[in-house]
Order: C-alpha cells, then structure tokens, then sequence
C-alpha cells in the first residue's frame, strides 16, 4: 500500500506510507517537498498542492476531475475551476512540466487531469557522475547521428507526421487542428549548415505532433496542399559572430496575425537544441488557445500572451518564499513575461514588488540593483497606466527601496487615503509606519479596512503579513507556524519564530529556526538581526551561528544588528555609535524593525535620554511618531480610525510611546530579561533624564 486513506468512500489518501518517485522527482508528501532525483534540488509545494499531487498519484492513469478535486480538498466557500487550475498550475512550475507536452500532467479539456507519471515506491539513488556521463554520451551520439543521417532522420519525421495525421481522431467531437512547419529561410548562413532549413523544421513536426490531447496535427508544408492550415510556423536562421539566430512566428493564415514571435539565439553546436525551447513555447500558446479556461485567466491578469502569462504565473510562484534565491528565479520570469508583453503592467509591478521585498533581505550593492529594478519598473507602468493604483503603488515601492524618505512616503499615503476610497496598499503601507513607531493599535485598525484577496491584481502590500505585526510572540509563533506549512523557506516567517521563540525564553526553538535561516540567506542582514538577539539573550547561538556573527563582527553593512545587540545588553552609548553610522539600506531596516527590536531591550535603554536624542536625529523619535498621530487623526472621518487613549494622552503631553500600545503589558513577559513593565509605562515622560 503505498497511501493511507481517511475516507473509503471518497478514496482520499491523507499521506503517502513511503517517498515515491515520478521520474526526476522524489515526492516526500510529509514535507510538502519535491527532491530532484539527481540532482537534490528541493522545492517546496503548498499542502493543498501535496494533497492533490498524492490524489493523482494514487489514482494514476486515472482523469480526476476539477470537482471531484474540489469535492475533496476545498471548502465550498472556495469552490471554482480557477483554484484547481492555479494549483495544478503550481504543480507543473514546481515539476518543471509543460502542458502542451506533458510527463507528469495531463489536462483533458472540460474533462480534468491525469498523472502519466507512473509512481515508483522501490528506487535506487543512482550516482550523480554515472548519470552525467550516460547524458553526454547520449548527447554525442545524438548531435552526430544526426550530422551523419540529415536526410534519414527528415524522413523519418516526415513520415511519423503522416502517420500521425492519419492516426489523429476526433476528441470529445472536436476536429483537430491542422499546424504546417514550413522550412526556415537561410539568411547568411554557410553552406556546409543549409541542411538545417529542412532539418530544424522536420525536427519541430516529431515533437509539436504530440501537442495537446491530438487536438493539432502537425506536418511539413510538402505534405499538406489541400487547403489552407488553420495554423503555421515559419521563421528564419541567421549566423552571426559564429552564433545562430533563430526566428520563429506562429501565425494564424486565416486572420492574418501572427500569434507568437520571438527569437532565439545559440551556438552552433547547440541549435538543435533549441527545438525544445520553440515547442515549450508554441505548447503555451496552444494550451491557452485551446483552452478557454486558461485564456480568459490569463485574460484576467492582464495579457493576451500566453508565454508572458506563463513566466508570470512561474514568477508569481517563486515571489511568495521569501529569500533571495527563489526571488531570483522569480525576477527572471518577470523580465521573461514583459519581454514576450511589452504592455503587461502586472508583471512590471509584480517585478517592482519582488525587487523591494529582495532589496529588505540584502546588503547596500544588492539594494541599489533592486532600486534600478523598481525605477524601471515605474517608468513602464507610467507609460502604460500614468494615473492608475499600480503607478502610485510603484512610486511608493521606490520610496521605501531608497530607504530614507519616510516622511515623503507619509505624505503620499495620507493624501491617497484623503482623496476616498484609498486602494489597500496605501492602507497596508501606512499600518507599517505606525506599527514601527509603537502605534500597534491604529496599526491593526487600518489593517482591518483592507481585503483580505485581490482577484488578477498583483498585491504590493503582503497583507497577510503585515496582519501578523500586531500579535504578541506567543500568539506570532501560532500564526507563523501555520504560514509555514505554506511558505517553509520564507526567510520573514523564520525570523519571526527564531525571535518569537527567544522572546519567551525558549533558546532551543530559537536556535532551530535560526538554523534553517543560515541555510537560505545568500546576504545576511535578516539572519543576523536573528542571530544577534539570539546570542544576546542566551550567550551564545549554534555553532554556525555564532560562526557567521564573528566573520562579521567589523563589518559595517551589519550596524543596524550591532546596534541591536549593545541595546539588548544595556550598552547605550556602543549602540548609539552603530546606529549613528547607517547607511540609507540600514536605515530602512530601522525603520522596518525598530519595534520588533525594542521588545528586547531593557527599560533603562527604552527611557534614556540618550536614546531618545538617538532616535529623534535618526527621524524616528518623538517628533516622527507624533506625526504620525495627526495623520491619523486627520484621516479620521475617511478611515473611521482614532487614535487610542495611549495615543491622545502622550501626545498631550508631548511624550514617545516607548512601549505598543495595543498588547497589556503586565501579560507579555519576557523571562530572560525580566523586564520591569508597570502601569502607565508605555507613554514614560523623558523630561525629567533631559535636565
């Protein structure tokens, strides 16, 4: 048995009993992993996206349809196609698979999808070098066979096309659909490579006449004159600086446009290759061409193009883990969807919102990058959309990666939100600058005016993140426990539970999650402010830990953190030497963590004058936080948010909140500090340490 069942009836398999292996993956369903066979690579998936992987594994072979899935793993408050589509979606991202020729996933329009996978439960881990070596002996014999067989391996194709054609049935009444390749025009090429204006094309009809359920016969134009094509493939091959450039359109002859063109360039050597990357892309198009579903989502988000639509929809994938190699990935697929759509303004404002996230987790170079991103992407969405919600969005975006304009970026969300109906960024955004500044009450109710899902619109204000600012550590271990089994390589929510987990005393879990953010984090600025509170709480943090801490002690990117730790351990003035030299990165980090920081230091730090003049030069002191309050108050009768009575008392008196003033105080303790919070406390007045 490789699964258990909760349900006979339903046949829905809670876990799989053993890892099993579909082809390259090794799908380890108690993890929500998938672990490349050869390589180790590791992806995670989501939990309902494992619970529908094991549902087609154990029913392989077998077409489940979007109900029946839906029937299973979704609550009838979420029951439509499109969450069953965006998870099988995310499967195949995460399979590398491809729909218009599938191995893993196949999808039987208006039927459902099947595993063609066949699950393996007994495998062997082959060697990673005999693997290799298999590969590029297969590659030599292949590149040379085909040198040597040019007109054998053309006819062959020709001939399997025909075959084909004739073997092509009728599906669910549905006549298939006719694709001519016609040979590619040489453009100075040499004469001992013109083979390749027959070759290249032959080769595309073996693999595009596999596409989409026998719904496109695919055939060379010598072998199809009885009528017009519904569609065709032409293109070009043209050497350059002895590389290769090939040109590729697929157009539809009947009305007159060309539904996909591009370019592609390779060595000689490796133009054959490209093959698999022309029939990746084609298969898109088709997919979404065919299936109605798919275009009226792609549609939704906001293209007409189906490879834009499908690097975006990767991109989207690789967004939610925070941590700089999956927004890598997801970077490349922005800039791979706006290069096939030019016009896409989600996929440049999600470019702009990945880029300010990875900008938060990186080093001072790393932010001036992602500040060329965003800029970038500004500049497009203001061509294509000058007064929409995604330009503003943006031009905040742009703001924060600068670092050190939050007083501009006050203004501008204060004024959206005065001008009605505020877009839900500008609400998210401006929660953020309260919360950092001990305001957690108006915090949570800005919060609580915003939706909570924003259907084919890239969101910049991760929501579901900032919610979560305004929980104490012990009800924040709960929440971002439950976001990890969705996001278990998000860097945010792991330093959320290491400094949690510090927070209460607990070094053990403290120094687990901290273990799993050394793993991920290419930079360090995240890790370290992690790392720092650790070390100073209990005197040490793990081995590699405490490794990574020294090999940065005089590194001065790390201020910000040094900071933290002198504050944590009472040293005032060493704190205020580190924190007088931030940069413009490290300063957005201050204003980002200052409160999630000062929960750690002692309430002689928090009511010394000293740090108090500390903060006030650094702008976010008395005077930041008490604009803050006349913002709220001004944008009272627009957002029914008061200030709470904490607020309006320190800001008679013309005190600094130096505790939040939403939690009660009494009852969140931290036992290694023991600090000593009393009534009243959180709006101390500092008058009496400036005489």
């Amino acid at each position: 048995m490789l699964f258990k069942y909760v349900n006979n009836n339903l046949r829905k398999p809670n876990k799989l009993e053993s890892d099993v292996k579909l082809l390259d993956w090794i799908v380890e369903g108690d993890t929500c992993t998938l672990r490349h066979y050869t390589s180790k690579r590791s992806i995670s998936v989501t939990p309902r996206g494992m619970d529908v992987l094991i549902y087609l594994i154990a029913n392989p072979s077998k077409v489940v349809s979007a109900n029946k899935l839906l029937e299973l793993y979704w609550t009838k408050s979420a029951r439509s196609d499109h969450a069953v589509h965006k998870v099988i979606a995310e499967l195949r991202s995460a399979l590398g698979d491809n729909a218009g020729e599938p191995r893993y996933i196949k999808t039987y329009p208006k039927r459902g999808y099947s595993l063609i996978a066949a699950p393996q439960l007994n495998y062997k881990v082959k060697a990673l070098d005999a693997a290799l070596r298999i590969a590029q002996v297969g590659k030599f014999i292949k590149w040379h066979a085909l040198k040597i067989s040019v007109f054998l391996a053309l006819g062959l194709a020709a001939i399997f096309s025909v075959i084909d054609m004739f073997l092509q049935e009728e599906s669910d009444g549905v006549t298939p659909k006719s694709l001519v390749v016609h040979p590619f025009n040489m453009v100075d090429v040499k004469r001992t490579d013109l083979y390749l204006s027959e070759q290249f094309p032959g080769m595309l009809v073996s693999r595009l006449s596999k596409l989409t359920n026998k719904n496109i016969i695919s055939v060379q134009s010598s072998l199809i004159e009885h009528r017009v094509p519904d569609y065709t493939l032409t293109g070009s091959v043209q050497e350059f600086d002895g590389r290769y450039r090939v040109q590729v359109n697929l157009n539809d002859p009947h009305k007159k446009v060309i539904l996909f063109s591009d370019q592609f360039n390779s060595d000689s050597e490796l133009i054959l290759d490209l093959q698999e990357e022309i029939v990746n892309q084609v298969a898109s198009v088709f997919r979404h061409i065919l299936d109605g579903n798919l275009r009226k989502d792609m549609l939704g988000w906001g293209t007409a193009n189906p490879v834009a639509y499908d690097a975006f929809i990767k991109a989207e994938y690789y967004a939610k883990e925070s941590n700089q190699e999956d927004f890598k990935f997801a970077i490349e697929n922005y800039k791979l969807a706006i290069k096939q759509d030019r016009d896409f303004v989600n996929a440049y404002l999600g470019l702009a919102t990945v880029a300010t996230k990875m900008s938060l987790y990186g080093l001072h170079e790393t932010n001036l990058e992602m500040l060329d991103l965003v800029n970038y992407s500004l500049r497009e969405i203001i061509r294509l959309a000058p007064n929409s919600q995604s330009t503003k969005a943006a031009q905040i975006l742009a703001l924060r990666v600068q670092g050190d304009n939050q007083g501009l970026i006050e203004e501008r969300l204060r004024e959206m939100i005065l001008d009605g109906d505020a877009p839900s960024f500008a609400m998210a955004h401006y929660s953020t600058l309260l919360s950092s500044s001990n305001l957690f009450y108006e915090a949570r109710k800005y919060l609580e005016k915003i939706p909570s899902e924003h259907e084919y619109r890239v969101s910049p204000d991760a929501t579901w993140n900032y919610r979560s600012y305004t929980e104490t550590p012990e009800s924040l271990i709960r929440i971002k426990k439950t976001e990890l089994l969705e996001r278990p390589n998000h860097l945010g929510v792991l330093g959320a539970l290491a400094r949690s987990y510090a927070f209460i005393g607990d070094a053990e879990q403290a120094k687990y999650y901290l273990a799993r953010m050394l793993k991920l984090d290419k930079e360090g600025p995240f890790t370290m402010y992690a790392q720092v509170i650790v070390s100073a709480l209990f005197g040490n943090s793990s081995s590699e830990g405490d490794a990574f801490e020294a090999a940065r002690t005089d590194n001065p990117a790390f201020n910000f953190s040094w900071g933290v730790k002198q504050f944590i351990m009472g040293n005032v003035n060493g704190g205020i030497e580190k924190w007088n030299n931030l940069n413009r990165t490290e300063t957005r980090l201050l204003f980002s963590w200052l409160s999630s920081a000062e929960l750690f230091f002692p309430i002689e730090v928090l009511s010394d004058a000293r740090y108090d003049k500390l903060l006030d030069s650094l702008g976010i002191g008395r005077s930041w936080q008490h604009t803050l309050m006349r913002g709220v108050s001004a944008m009272a009768i627009e957002t029914g948010v008061v200030l709470s009575g904490q607020s309006r008392e320190a800001y008679r008196k013309q005190r600094r909140l130096i505790r939040n003033n939403l939690w009660d105080q009494s009852n969140v303790i931290n036992p290694k500090l023991a600090l000593d919070i009393s009534a009243g406390i959180e709006s101390l007045s500092l008058s009496s340490n400036n005489n």
